[in-house]
């Protein structure tokens, strides 16, 4: 369980006001057992770490650094060169005393000075006690592998897992909501329950991520932990859904004419990305090639996005597959596809249907699906 913790870093938010003649925060304190030991201090950004300060700790443990700040930043208290620091939001006239062991660095600490501080221990402590939970689970399923139908074991504990995730993701929201002058809640943003699971979904959540960055751009609009939440937010637009207008597409088709998407507003449109080395989509395209068939009397195209690497492989499946009478568009860039992202496609075949304002009404219909809800926006 203590692997467990450690990979967490302790996150520890630290913000009061001192002696105005300050010119900068300190953070002091003692580290036991760490005699001969290098505690650096580094700042971080979204795009680089950078040492400020290193103190060769002796047999007493004390330390103390004195840091230029004007607003809160990230910070991270590092000892002998391991990768997990105490990390530590601090702004000028902060002061800061850390206690901690040299043996248990980033776990067994105490910390004084900040209001910021205790929110953020409440935080991660109701973390650490989840992830206590999953690894009850994963005992649980070890011990019962062997004598236990496996599917119905795997679904039993996916299902405890989940309620262990979504219990803790609303005890967040609640504390995001209470401590919206924090910047402890950009961190909670950024909270995992291991590689691939984040607590909070910029595509899902994206109201709370909006409401964090609302909130402390008008607080602290010089910090630069709080201008990496707005470059994410600025980098990653909104996944259009169903009732959004479709964001348009400017490519070239294999003639290397430019079409754009919003070219086609007046008809229904199902936009649709594939490739040519796609099965499934290959497999799809009759279906399309069908109801295109059915409805084009009845103002409905197609407009097909590619996301192959080569034009030869993109070309010869058009002509395979029967699918020349409609829009064929593409950059040729597979996955990197500017669209890819617009759209935030995570596997094809993918499609969204666009009426003739441009508004989104359906997405991923395949099979059946597309020709009933072509059935009943056209009536045959």
């Amino acid at each position: 369980m203590k692997k467990l913790i450690i990979l967490l870093l302790p996150i520890l938010i630290l913000y009061s006001c001192k002696d105005s003649s300050q010119n900068g925060f300190t953070v002091s304190g003692t580290i036991s057992d760490a005699a001969g030991k290098q505690l650096v201090i580094n700042k971080f950004s979204s795009t680089e770490t950078i040492h400020l300060d290193t103190i060769l700790l002796d047999t007493t443990g004390m330390f103390k650094f004195n840091i230029s700040a004007s607003t809160p930043e990230l910070y991270g208290l590092q000892l002998d060169n391991e990768p997990a620091q105490i990390l530590i939001i601090a702004d000028s006239l902060d002061n800061i005393t850390v206690i901690s062991d040299g043996s248990d660095f980033r776990t067994s600490y105490s910390i004084e000075g900040s209001q910021h501080c205790v929110l953020l221990k409440q935080l991660y402590d109701k973390l650490d006690k989840e992830y206590v939970k999953i690894d009850d689970l994963n005992k649980q399923f070890i011990e019962k592998r062997e004598n236990a139908d496996m599917d119905s074991l795997k679904k039993a504990v996916q299902e405890e897992f989940q309620k262990i995730v979504d219990s803790h993701k609303e005890f967040s929201k609640k504390y995001i909501d209470e401590n919206l002058s924090s910047p402890a809640i950009v961190l909670a943003l950024y909270q995992q329950f291991g590689p691939g699971v984040p607590v909070f979904s910029l595509n899902v959540d994206r109201d709370y991520f909006e409401k964090v960055n609302t909130s402390l751009t008008e607080l602290y609009p010089n910090s630069s932990l709080i201008k990496g939440l707005n470059s994410i937010l600025e980098e990653n637009p909104p996944i259009p859904g169903i009732g959004n207008f479709a964001p348009d597409i400017s490519l070239k088709n294999p003639e290397g004419e430019v079409v754009k998407l919003f070219s086609l507003r007046g008809k229904y449109v199902l936009l649709d990305f594939w490739a040519a080395w796609c099965k499934p989509c290959r497999l799809e395209n009759p279906n399309v090639a069908a109801n295109y068939n059915k409805y084009k009397k009845d103002n409905f195209t197609v407009y097909q996005v590619s996301l192959d690497k080569e034009k030869e492989d993109w070309v010869n499946a058009i002509e395979a597959d029967g699918l020349e009478d409609w829009y064929h568009v593409s950059d040729l860039k597979y996955w990197q596809s500017e669209p890819v992202a617009l759209y935030g496609i995570r596997g094809i075949p993918a499609n969204f249907l666009i009426d003739p304002e441009g508004k989104i009404i359906a997405a991923n219909l395949r099979g059946t699906y597309l020709g009933q809800k072509l059935n009943e926006i056209f009536g045959h």
